[in-house]
């Protein structure tokens, strides 16, 4: 473990001025690796690379020009070209490594794959190596950008980026170097340690990123999850998801739900190299691998092992039961890869913190014979235990949001729906929300988890209370005491819910509408609840009545709405969905307030939005070419047939049968049939004209 003789060891925000400090006092900024070697970095190199960050920094203020990016990437390939023999010193110095993190992300591809060269060259005057700089505080954070930049300009080479916008040229850079066999070398070699390392973990994570030819690889221990944060900025901002995210789970009804990141192309694997860094790499930890995944480290590793394999079912067929404990002989049918694998254990891996994120890895990339086969051994049967378990409720989370056989959500809908209510008021949520969002997305058993979760939220409450339905507040307000903020899981439930087919929830859609005017407003004003109210105003499946109730709900509160950064997004959603009258009802309520809305960092888009400067100048001429814009919309429906109801599948299927019936008989009569149908309408018409003649004569003769 480093080590170092002075003050300020393992602390991330030394200072310059706190380093010269520090030298004054007598310490001369040694640095013991892990290879025994004391490293030491001059005052001349300390002052060079002062000089280096204060260049870039002026370079970065100057502009984004082609001549400031050829200046910084020049500054870059110097300074680590003149790091030459000193490399794993510098990285491990707290001053030094920020220079050399700074140059990297400046450099050109050449200039980082020269400096991780010389990063893997050991010798017996100066030591170093990939290892020791790995085990390093500020080295290990420098090899994490340094892989990090060559990940990141080889992928964007095939954008026509640096490296010619050719992939397969920037990869034969890369390989050609043999940068990517030393380092797995290394790493490999003391797999056991950098696999419990919290600093070199996340270096041999960052390497299976750039074999894998992905930018997020996944697997976050306590590290680097405190880094990533949860926040985002704008609505929905973020970064990319590594899959085990609430968003991800709940993600129903889309064509990207259930996957756990984004696109993966395989053209961009280093398929040799890293089929061989990862045989190394487990068969060297097989000795503590029940130990790994009990620790995050090591935990994380195996996730990342897992995410850089994912769509090669070959080598994922032998790793996932090797991760399970078992072990099958080559020719094992399918179905069987897990015959030896202990229930026990994988329920105590289940429910373990570490080891349920390695499950949901699994889950997450497992071929589909072997994401069967673990949902029929392990789950199926078994889903209220899990559903009940505070940790390995989330893996259950998991397989629902990976699933795409619609029989195991059959399946987990009838095993699980008996005990929403209990799920619902023990804090177990998430599962309900990943159940209906299965439904969702597979389209199937949406109507009976509809009713389940009606019936497990008014399990413990009345079911209406002074003649109003009170499912929409007790979902609005899950687990939230005197109707505080709305509850994140229950909105999301809700959005979840109006992506079904409109006659599986009328219950909620009623109770929606029904709530009174100050539930509304507050729902409406409220981070979450918002989105779900966005949700049930776009839902198509919904009916226009009651979408327009619900809007008359809000009359009057308009400008209240809009000044609100959150309700400003439901304002417009309920002017699109307004007729004539009510838009100009809003656009009436918001330009009284026009000075107040400008004054907001929202309010000059929304106006604008709007039109609520034109509707003030000129509210006839609004009104006439709003009249003139509904007409040609009625007119181009009418035409393009876009508001012609579709059928349901029962009238689809009479229709059907009529037309076949119809069509049959025509067959059957031939050439007949015309001169038929005429010899009955003479008929008719000489039947009517002789009725009408009878009552003539009835008339006269009375």
């Amino acid at each position: 473990m480093p080590m170092s003789n002075g003050p300020g060891d393992g602390d991330v925000g030394v200072t310059r001025d706190y380093a010269s400090a520090a030298m004054k006092s007598g310490y001369d900024g040694a640095v013991q690796g892990c290879d025994g070697r004391r490293y030491v970095v001059d005052a001349d190199a300390r002052a060079y690379y002062d000089e280096i960050l204060d260049a870039l920094a002026q370079r970065e203020g100057e502009g984004e020009d082609a001549n400031a990016a050829e200046e910084l990437r020049a500054i870059g390939d110097n300074a680590l070209e003149g790091a030459d023999g000193a490399e794993c010193a510098l990285a491990m110095d707290a001053t030094c490594s920020r220079a050399l993190e700074r140059c990297a992300r400046a450099a050109s591809v050449d200039g980082v794959i020269g400096f991780l060269s010389r990063v893997c060259d050991v010798s017996a005057s100066r030591g170093g190596g990939f290892y020791v700089c790995a085990k390093s505080l500020f080295g290990s954070r420098v090899l994490e950008t340094a892989v990090g930049v060559l990940m990141t300009k080889y992928l964007s080479a095939s954008d026509g980026g640096e490296g010619g916008g050719d992939v397969e040229e920037a990869a034969e850079k890369i390989r050609a170097s043999g940068i990517l066999d030393r380092m797995a070398e290394a790493l490999a070699a003391n797999a056991i340690d950098v696999a419990f390392d919290k600093r070199a973990s996340p270096v041999a994570r960052k390497l299976l990123g750039l074999l894998a030819g992905r930018r997020e690889i996944g697997g976050q221990d306590a590290t680097t999850a405190s880094k990533s944060g949860g926040g985002a900025n704008g609505r929905n901002a973020g970064k990319p998801s590594d899959g085990k995210s609430l968003a991800d789970k709940l993600r129903g009804g889309t064509s990207t739900a259930g996957k756990f990141t984004g696109s993966m192309n395989s053209s961009y694997r280093f398929t040799e190299e890293l089929r061989k860094f990862s045989d190394a790499l487990l068969a060297a930890i097989e000795p503590e691998l029940w130990n790994l995944t009990e620790d995050p480290c090591g935990s994380a590793l195996l996730q990342a092992t897992l995410k850089a394999h994912e769509g090669d079912d070959e080598a994922l067929n032998w790793i996932i039961p090797g991760l399970l404990g078992c072990a099958p002989a080559e020719g094992t049918a399918e179905g069987e890869f897990l015959a030896d694998a202990q229930e026990w254990d994988v329920k105590n891996l289940m429910q373990s913190r570490a080891g349920s994120h390695l499950v949901e890895q699994i889950l997450a990339v497992a071929p589909k014979g072997l994401f069967n086969e673990i949902y029929r051994r392990f789950f199926r049967d078994k889903l209220i235990s899990t559903a009940k378990h505070p940790v390995s409720n989330f893996v259950l989370q998991a397989l629902l949001a990976a699933t795409k056989n619609q029989d195991h959500v059959t399946a987990s809908l009838n095993e699980l729906s008996q005990v929403f209510g209990t799920l619902l008021h023990e804090k177990r949520s998430g599962v309900v929300a990943a159940m209906l969002a299965a439904c969702a997305r597979l389209n199937v058993g949406e109507k009976d988890a509809a009713k389940a979760l009606a019936r497990g939220l008014t399990l413990k409450m009345e079911a209406r209370k002074e003649g109003r339905s009170q499912l929409a507040p007790a979902l609005f307000w899950l687990d939230t005491p005197n109707y505080g903020r709305c509850s994140v899981l229950g909105s999301a439930m809700f959005q979840t819910l109006f992506k079904f087919q409109g006659d599986c929830v009328p219950m909620f859609s009623d109770s929606i509408v029904s709530m009174t005017d100050m539930e509304v407003l507050k729902v409406c004003q409220d981070s979450a609840g918002s989105r779900a109210v966005e949700a049930f105003l776009g839902a198509p499946a919904q009916k226009q009545k009651l979408k327009r109730e619900f809007i008359g709900k809000l009359n009057g509160r308009w400008a209240q709405l809009g000044l609100s950064p959150v309700g400003s997004h439901v304002l417009e959603a309920c002017f699109c969905e307004s007729d004539a009258r009510g838009k100009e009802l809003i656009l009436s309520g918001l330009a009284g307030q026009e000075g107040p809305l400008n004054a907001t960092r929202h309010g000059p888009f929304l106006m604008r939005r709007l039109g609520v400067t034109a509707f003030k100048a000129a509210p006839e001429q609004w009104a006439s070419k709003q009249k003139t814009a509904e007409s040609m919309m009625n007119e181009f429906a009418k035409a393009f047939g876009e508001d012609e109801k579709k059928p349901s599948p029962v009238e689809a299927l009479a229709s059907k049968k009529s037309k076949r019936s119809s069509s049959d008989d025509d067959e059957d009569n031939g050439d007949d049939a015309p001169a038929k149908k005429k010899d009955k309408k003479e008929k008719k018409e000489k039947k009517d004209k002789k009725e009408k003649k009878e009552k003539k004569e009835k008339k006269q003769n009375s």
